[in-house]
């Protein structure tokens, strides 16, 4: 054989291997996606929250049959049904935060409910009827469970990183970004590192000043499409990486969810909604999933929260 024909077989080589291997690649990613089972637990939890109208809103998803809508697109799908949180929680207006400590007990009882699910590869707890506390009880379960890089992609109307302020009291849920991302007593962190959290979709600005949290605005969003901004937010994290994915039902306009628990005027269509879910929920590093403030009060046909099943069902058929 000649020195350049040689040369030639050996590239050719190296093309086969790459490509094989990343096809096998691939195919390991889908498979594991495929492979996955969703355990829906519901979060009883208004101690978060500034007003109630959280306290059951769980047994709407369930009435609006979430999990055998899930099982119809190709899910497997165990219901878990309610994290065991109590009922005698404090509610008050002290400053710094609502009802504290009772978010505290909230995250931690969620964090223990999770975690048995989270020792088990392709296991996915899937969070309703929450509000928007409930992330820092999912990043306490993930740090005391898996030992990779957590990431969240927190998609919502609004930033909800409100510093604790001694002169105000603020919810817990409106705090939620700035507790995940600082060191403080709040939770059992370490926070995690403010580049690690991306706000998607707001279109209420952000109340800390130099957080270093990414984010794409409502704007952007748009401009560069739902599904395009989703995939490019997802090639910013490593491929180690475990992610929450957290959705507020107020990053969809008024007009057509007016249930969330803070509806605003602006925000994204249904249709892009269901585009953004879909280029996240496909990727295997999703660990956690999390639906929140959603409020059944203002829903009594629950013609919103079939809304909100329908494009959880659509984003994850298979």
């Amino acid at each position: 054989m000649q020195r350049r024909d040689f040369l030639l077989s050996g590239v050719a080589a190296f093309a086969t291997q790459l490509f094989e291997g990343t096809a096998h690649a691939e195919n390991t990613s889908l498979s594991g996606t495929a492979n996955s089972t969703y355990h829906v637990f519901g979060v009883p939890l208004r101690s978060g929250s500034l007003i109630p109208g959280n306290e059951n809103d769980a047994q709407a998803y369930r009435d609006a049959q979430l999990v055998s809508r899930l099982q119809a697109v190709g899910c497997n799908v165990i219901d878990e049904g309610d994290v065991n949180i109590p009922s005698y929680l404090p509610h008050h207006s002290i400053p710094p935060i609502r009802n504290w400590p009772g978010p505290r007990i909230a995250w931690d009882c969620i964090s223990a409910s999770v975690s048995s699910s989270l020792q088990q590869a392709g296991q996915i707890p899937f969070l309703i009827g929450c509000d928007c506390s409930v992330v820092i009880g999912s990043a306490q379960a993930l740090r005391r469970t898996s030992s990779e890089d957590i990431y969240v992609l927190y998609i919502d109307g609004d930033f909800d990183d409100a510093a604790p302020d001694a002169t105000h009291c603020n919810s817990a849920a409106a705090c939620a970004v700035w507790l995940l991302t600082n060191d403080s007593p709040f939770w059992g962190g370490p926070a995690l590192r403010p580049a690690n959290v991306s706000v998607i979709g707001w279109s209420s600005a952000s109340r800390s000043a130099k957080s270093g949290v990414r984010s794409i605005s409502l704007a952007e969003v748009r401009r560069d499409g739902p599904f395009a901004a989703a995939q490019h937010m997802l090639q910013m994290i490593p491929a180690s990486a475990s992610i929450i994915l957290h959705f507020d039902s107020d990053v969809v306009q008024a007009r057509e969810l007016p249930s969330a628990y803070f509806p605003h005027q602006e925000g994204l269509t249904l249709s892009e909604a269901g585009q953004l879910l879909r280029g996240f929920l496909g990727d295997p590093r999703i660990r956690i999933i999390e639906v929140s403030e959603y409020a059944s009060l203002r829903d009594f046909d629950h013609s919103n929260v079939t809304k909100i099943v329908g494009l959880f069902a659509d984003a994850l058929r298979k």
